[in-house]
């Protein structure tokens, strides 16, 4: 069985840890280790402020993680975010997955507040914790300090020390984990860093047939050409349809990137100048992310990069910075201080933008002196970096603007451009509203059949499927299927880029699980286990008050978005019908009727 069974828990305030074993019925009654997560976090969740010492950190290492399967890397962390109260997710890549379970634990489980700065050092079941004698420097230096061979290390910077709501921290000086605040929640509990490895090896139950499965599975992603261009310049190979149909939007979401812009961050010059050397998770066969390179007054810039799309998207289009040299300074710096870059790029663009249309008397301007500046004093909670610290909540305390977040996150996806699971997502993730599941759907011109296809690879029912065409392409059932698939990949640690996820389908699913941990179950049945994981993180959410309201979409959706392509409005995916809200709302209703929950949006 690939799953070790064993669960770390660590008391930081009495510094001490336990061992716990999880029942083998668990792991048959989830297939996979995110269901399993989510009720450890039922179980010590309650009414308590997520920066207070009540609050917990569950980190899940997937059935698959420390097996040959490709992309089998990701980690999940639940706890109760700082940004929105929310229960949802986070997700990462990396090699902390595995090394969790190489150090003998599926969940390690972080409780408490330490009386001073430490980290904790966990390998081959032994554990420790230390003195944090660096607080105070940045994220990478920590990595660097910590950082041994076949081990992998998450720090937190000055960020998440000074207790930002959207700090992050990141696995290995360069996988991001937790935009909606899990740093700060490191900072409240005076824990600067983890560090985690063994020697341990999965123990697979038919060997034989895991082999036959893994080999079929990597013949596929080898086969498949995104995997040769993911190699070359990961998602940066959206960058133009993305310009060109309207995702790459700024001056808070009213309008498309400009040609000039676009071509300035775009991947003619991220891989001419730009990117030195791709780079990823341990044993990807198509490393999506990168080392980059540029030289800003006479200084030579070297950072990793977890998405060169979002640098340039972050600190070009949004902000507005000079060139693709100074968006990469700009990254580097927020890297260093644990930020989330994306919610940061996006407030910083409502300031900007109150400001040239005279609303906001500050001093602060589009450039990446006027964003370093910003976000430093953001991190030390300084003049307007203190609102700036709080997230939209900040901003909303001196300034009056349309609020377009969702939960208090800014929408990543737009679904002006398309109206697929990405866009609706934003609606009914149970983090906020950065991101939809992504699939097929991301760009508009799918058919009918293909978008039928695909629901059937990914296990959706044909009474899902059927009500889903019934009247047009209803995107909030497409999104219900999107969103089981997803959580079914995070349970069993499978990275859902392109480049790996194109060869998956639930018989796959079904192959791999079973042959690795010996507990028989079809596609369908792994999917729709992550189904009941999400309903079970949505019940967390409403103990904290969230419900339909929550999930209503902004009124900026229902203006246009001025494109390349001319203006774009909300439209059905398929007929081109335009959407009011009243259509939207009705489409939640049914969402939630699919999904077994009651008419307020509540399991």
């Amino acid at each position: 069985m690939s799953f070790t069974g064993r669960m770390l828990e660590i008391d930081l305030a009495e510094r001490r840890h336990e061992v716990h074993e999880i029942e083998p019925e668990r792991y048959e009654r989830w297939f996979g280790t995110i269901g399993i997560a989510y009720e450890i976090a039922d179980s010590l969740s309650g009414d308590f402020d997520p920066l207070s010492e009540d609050n917990f950190i569950v980190f899940s290492a997937g059935i698959l993680a420390n097996t040959p399967v490709p992309g089998a890397t990701k980690v999940v962390a639940v706890t109760k975010n700082p940004l929105n109260r929310t229960y949802g997710p986070s997700v990462g890549g990396g090699a902390f997955a595995r090394d969790m379970k190489r150090a003998g634990f599926d969940f390690i489980v972080i409780r408490g507040r330490a009386d001073k700065p430490v980290w904790i050092d966990i390998f081959d079941g032994e554990v420790e914790i230390r003195d944090a004698g660096f607080w105070g420097k940045d994220a990478l230096e920590s990595y660097e300090l910590l950082k041994e061979k076949g081990r992998s290390v998450l720090t937190i910077g000055q960020a998440g020390e000074n207790l930002v709501r959207y700090a992050l921290a990141l696995i290995d000086g360069i996988h991001h984990l937790g935009k909606a605040g899990l740093g700060a929640v490191m900072g409240s509990k005076n824990l600067k860093a983890i560090r985690v490895g063994g020697t341990g090896k999965a123990e697979i139950a038919n060997e034989d047939g895991f082999r036959e499965a893994v080999k079929e599975f990597r013949e596929s992603v080898m086969r498949d050409k995104v995997t040769k261009i993911y190699a070359e310049m990961g998602i940066m190979a959206a960058w133009d349809s993305w310009a060109k149909h309207g995702y790459l939007a700024r001056r808070m979401k009213s309008e498309a990137v400009d040609e000039g812009t676009a071509k300035e961050f775009g991947v003619e010059k991220y891989l001419k100048e730009i990117k030195l050397r791709s780079t990823g998770c341990h044993g990807c066969p198509s490393p999506c992310k990168a080392i980059l390179k540029a030289e800003v007054d006479g200084r030579e810039v070297v950072t990793p990069a977890s998405l060169y799309l979002g640098v340039a998207y972050e600190f070009g289009v949004k902000c507005g910075v000079e060139s693709a040299e100074k968006a990469v300074l700009c990254h580097d710096v927020a890297n260093r201080l644990g930020i989330d870059a994306m919610m940061f790029a996006e407030l910083f663009d409502i300031l900007a933008t109150l400001k040239e249309e005279g609303k906001a008397d500050i001093d602060i301007e589009r450039s990446a002196k006027s964003v370093i500046d910003l976000m430093e004093k953001t991190t030390k909670q300084e003049g307007i970096g203190e609102l700036l610290a709080k997230g939209i909540d900040g901003l909303k305390e001196r300034y009056e603007f349309e609020d377009y977040f969702i939960k208090k996150m800014e929408p990543l996806f737009d679904p002006r451009v398309a109206s697929g699971s990405e866009a609706f997502g934003l609606l009914t993730n149970p983090r906020g509203a950065q991101e939809g599941p992504v699939t097929i759907t991301v760009l508009p011109g799918r058919r009918k059949e293909s978008i039928e296809r695909y629901m059937r690879s990914i296990g959706a029912s044909e009474e899902l499927i059927a009500e889903t065409f019934r009247d047009g392409f209803n995107p909030a059932l497409f999104t219900l299927a999107a969103e089981n698939w997803l959580w079914a990949l995070n349970g069993l640690a499978l990275c859902r880029r392109e480049s790996i996820a194109r060869s998956l389908n639930v018989d796959m699913l079904s192959k791999l699980f079973s042959s690795a941990t010996g507990i028989e179950a079809s596609g369908q049945e792994i999917v729709e286990a992550g189904g009941r994981a999400f309903t079970l993180a949505r019940k967390l959410n409403c103990s904290e008050g969230y419900s339909f309201e929550d999930d209503l979409p902004p009124k900026k959706f229902f203006e246009p978005l001025r494109t390349w392509e001319g203006e774009k409005v909300w439209r059905d995916y398929l007929t081109g019908r335009v959407y009011s809200y009243e259509d939207v709302v009705e489409m939640l209703r049914q969402y939630y009727r699919m999904r077994g929950w009651g008419e307020g949006g509540c399991p």
